[in-house]
């Protein structure tokens, strides 16, 4: 019999609700200036298939800035009106939830148009900080960016130039790059067509280099979780605004075939404090307790991301053993060599990189083994997952950080966190306790460790690298009582072989289309879960055959289990960003059911 829990395989909490759009003319909606009214005008303007409601705030500061436009664009003729055309009204990327006030793009968005309205006053440094992000995104489109921010109590404009200085701006300059003539034709519709969340959205290990020079932003989720960490172990939750390399000096640049040494000067730790010291003393006059944090969330919400934005914050001052649960790969090695105060080790018994897996080819877990050793452990002669829990070396750093924690044995977990706690060095582990393979006993037990001594608990609750129709079909094949309502699958293939022969043509068909085959039978693209971790493919193509099945509870199982083939099922499909395909070979009650998923 197969049990699992429908509701922590994908406890995600993200809406599906369509993004497609429209640009409106401002004009017509600031005509309403009851919330109520505009907030149902602004979805109707708009083409939003959800309502959104807008506060009175929001009302009267968009009322205000047109109010102080009309006068001067009155002038311009009797056909002013039109200058307020194209504009999206408080549009959010998918998946990041990054959102703009105001948007007008260029019929070929070349040049952007962005204005930010604030209620009330703030900082002005918080209004450059907001205009420069902002541009980083549209920067991806546009080779031109006009980047304003309205502010209505006090009624003044501001203006962030090229290279990043903000002034005070006027109502004149704003209608100046209303009137610009490559604002006068727009892009009407669909804005989500240009901005794709891969753009922005980084994978650390497989994009090193946009992480160690900051390329990259966090949710506003991932940044209040950074926020409350750093507050706990340095007391300053501001600890160098994201990206964490600003101003640092701690990066090294690009070298080729060179490792950091324990000699290494440039790795010594700067400060006076010794392991333990920075805590503060309890008031009650007690031992200081030493934090231990879990950063959970199921897969692709962040974790990995947010713990090496952490890494690199916290070694400004200090030294940080970043500890990986499964293989390392190419890019753990370029992080580890060019931090120099990060040591980036495998706690799993290979140290091995594994290689990339280009689109268009078989994954195949031999390449794992075939791959050579270029990551160091701290000492020479014993097994990494042993190796950093001796005295002498745990005690070089003043944080340790553990990604995929629950794929470390519990005993292991257990000695970590005495001997942590033993000489005052916080720890944070990241793992994913949603997903399936949290049904496995020994990634249980691991859990249960981690829970035993925590201090602090944070949970990602957004996932930001699956796309959400993938997200939703996901949710509905691995528990068929799991259904969104209608979603557009068409991202998503199912197709049916009725025998061996057929399945390797249309693998190998697919293989051409970019896709990436994660498994199949004969051995063909076998994987191991460990192997996928730190992974992601635009297109991933899997295979099911005679041994899944539905069970009475409409769970998805594999013979009679949940585990040895449902696992890296789970793990392979939670890979793919854009496009998925799902091959059932010989099992046409599979098919049936799995196309009916597609058909909703």
């Amino acid at each position: 019999m197969c049990k699992s829990d429908p509701v922590t395989l994908f406890q995600l909490g993200i809406s599906l609700s369509g993004v497609h759009m429209k640009a409106f003319n401002l004009y017509t909606l600031t005509r309403v200036r009851d919330s109520v009214n505009f907030s149902m005008l602004a979805q109707a303007l708009s083409g939003r298939t959800w309502h959104k409601a807008f506060s009175a705030h929001e009302t009267a500061s968009l009322c205000a800035l047109v109010d102080g436009l009309v006068p001067l664009l009155s002038e311009k003729g009797e056909e002013w009106v039109r200058f307020l055309d194209g504009f999206y009204f408080s549009y959010t990327i998918e998946h990041i939830s990054k959102e703009f006030d105001l948007l007008k793009l260029s019929a070929d968005a070349d040049c952007v148009l962005n204005i930010e309205l604030k209620s009330e006053s703030i900082e002005e440094d918080r209004i450059r900080k907001q205009l420069e992000q902002n541009r980083y995104y549209l920067s991806h489109i546009a080779r031109t960016i006009l980047s304003y921010t309205y502010v209505m109590e006090t009624d003044t404009l501001y203006f962030l130039n090229d290279h990043g200085y903000l002034g005070v701006s006027s109502f004149e300059d704003l209608v100046s790059a209303l009137q610009r003539p490559v604002l006068q034709t727009f892009v009407e519709e669909n804005i989500q067509e240009w901005f794709r969340a891969q753009d922005y959205l980084i994978s650390p290990v497989a994009n090193p280099e946009k992480l160690l020079t900051g390329r990259y932003f966090l949710t506003n989720q991932q940044a209040d979780f950074r926020r409350q960490i750093l507050e706990l172990l340095t007391g300053d939750g501001q600890t160098a605004d994201y990206p964490a390399y600003t101003g640092d000096n701690d990066i090294k640049p690009k070298q080729e075939g060179k490792e950091k040494s324990a000699d290494d000067p440039s790795c010594a730790d700067d400060s006076d404090t010794k392991p333990g010291q920075e805590e503060k003393e309890p008031e009650n006059g007690g031992p200081a307790v030493t934090p231990v944090i879990s950063l959970t969330g199921s897969a692709g919400t962040g974790k990995t991301l947010l713990l090496f934005d952490l890494a690199i914050a916290l070694s400004k001052k200090k030294k940080v053993l970043f500890l990986h649960g499964g293989p390392l790969r190419e890019g753990h090695r370029i992080i580890d060599q060019r931090l120099h105060k990060v040591t980036v080790l495998s706690g799993t018994e290979s140290a091995d990189t594994i290689p990339e897996v280009s689109a268009g080819t078989e994954y195949s877990s031999a390449q794992a083994a075939r791959a050579p050793q270029t990551c160091k452990t701290i000492k020479k002669g014993t097994s990494p997952e042993c190796d950093f829990l001796q005295e002498k070396n745990i005690r070089e750093f003043q944080y340790i950080l553990v990604d995929e924690a629950n794929r470390f044995m519990s005993g292991t977990l257990e000695n970590l966190l005495v001997r942590s706690a033993e000489f005052g060095i916080p720890c944070i582990f990241s793992y994913d306790p949603h997903s399936i393979l949290g049904q496995i006993p020994p990634m249980e037990d691991a859990e249960a460790v981690i829970a035993r001594h925590e201090t602090l608990r944070l949970e990602l609750s957004g996932n930001i690298r699956i796309n959400r129709p993938i997200f939703s079909f996901l949710r509905t094949l691995f528990h068929q009582k799991d259904r969104a309502g209608h979603v557009n699958y068409d991202c998503i293939d199912v197709l049916y072989a009725g025998n061996r022969r057929e399945e390797k043509l249309l693998t190998d068909y697919y293989l051409k289309k970019g896709y990436i085959l994660l498994n199949g039978s004969r051995g063909r693209g076998i994987l191991r879960s460990e192997d996928l971790i730190s992974r992601e493919y635009d297109r991933v193509l899997m295979v099911l055959d005679h041994r899944f099945y539905y069970d009475e509870s409409l769970h998805l199982c594999a013979d009679g289990t949940r585990g040895a083939a449902i696992a890296p099922l789970y793990e392979g499909l939670s890979r793919a960003r854009e496009k998925l395909c799902l091959l059932v070979v010989d099992n046409p009650e599979l098919f049936s059911q799995i196309l009916a998923i597609r058909e909703l």
